[in-house]
């Protein structure tokens, strides 16, 4: 598919198999399509540091969308776009959780790759984090910190009435359940995967109808609605899948190699 300039590809459940490993085969296409003068973009949910040592071999990878796209880097121009959610609007919408919504539920904080929490988070529900008992946790700190901040994305585990943060502060920020909803994020109203890939293809001058994205949640959705070629894997949840131009398969047998070798290379 000649038309084919740039390719944005998800991790978790896309890329990155249920292990957290990229397979060898989606390597190898990933990279053919990049030989071939292909721009590879990453867009995920993970902040640098967990997102970072999964492309470390792919150093081709100039474009780094993180946080759902709160903050999208460069390298080779070392230039970032970095939005934040306002320190009145966070403590806002965490009062709110703690006191109103949700009192049992964990809040964590992330502020450009650094992470915090007033409640230590149970190595039982590390996972829910994209996280493995093995990686850093977040620095646990008192409540007169945690309101100094103006964080990249504000992660409430445990939420299960979240859409009443939508109808409370659903003007001046994204809401979204991932994981079966049982991980709730929040960034600013602007922030979004979609448009942190609309900077990175300004920036390549590459235009949206000539980009094939891979995802499987919900985070992906507004990515399908604006590239030209959305692919959803077969794990994918059913709206990716609906408004899919095609549906590869599953992360566990290296759907993003089978649809490359199908369309591009």
């Amino acid at each position: 598919m000649s038309d084919i300039q740039a390719i944005v590809l998800d991790l978790d459940g896309t890329l990155l198999g249920s292990d957290k490993s990229i397979s060898p085969r989606n390597y190898q296409t990933v990279k053919r399509c990049y030989d071939a003068g292909i721009h590879i973009i990453v867009a995920t949910a993970r902040p640098p540091r967990a997102a970072n040592k999964f492309v470390m071999n792919f150093p081709f990878v100039d474009h780094m969308v993180y946080y759902n796209g709160a903050l999208t880097t460069c390298k080779s121009k070392q230039t970032q776009r970095h939005i934040s959610v306002p320190m009145e609007i966070s403590q806002q919408i965490s009062n709110y959780i703690e006191l109103q919504a949700a009192p049992q539920s964990i809040i964590s904080y992330e502020v450009n790759d650094s992470w915090y929490t007033c409640t230590p988070i149970p190595d039982a529900q590390l996972g829910h984090f994209g996280i493995r008992s093995n990686d850093p946790k977040p620095s646990v700190v008192d409540k007169d910190f945690i309101s100094t901040l103006s964080p990249t994305k504000i992660l409430v585990h445990g939420y299960s009435t979240w859409r009443d943060v939508i109808d409370q502060f659903g003007d001046q920020v994204n809401v979204i359940a991932t994981d079966g909803e049982a991980l709730v994020q929040i960034m600013h109203k602007s922030a979004s995967k979609e448009e942190a890939v609309q900077w990175v293809l300004n920036d390549i001058g590459v235009k949206s109808e000539n980009v094939m994205v891979f995802g499987d949640d919900f985070n992906d959705l507004g990515l399908f609605h604006k590239c030209g070629f959305p692919i959803a894997m077969e794990n994918a949840i059913i709206e990716l899948k609906n408004c899919a131009k095609h549906i590869t398969q599953s992360n566990d047998n290296d759907g993003v190699a089978v649809a490359l070798e199908k369309f591009v290379v």
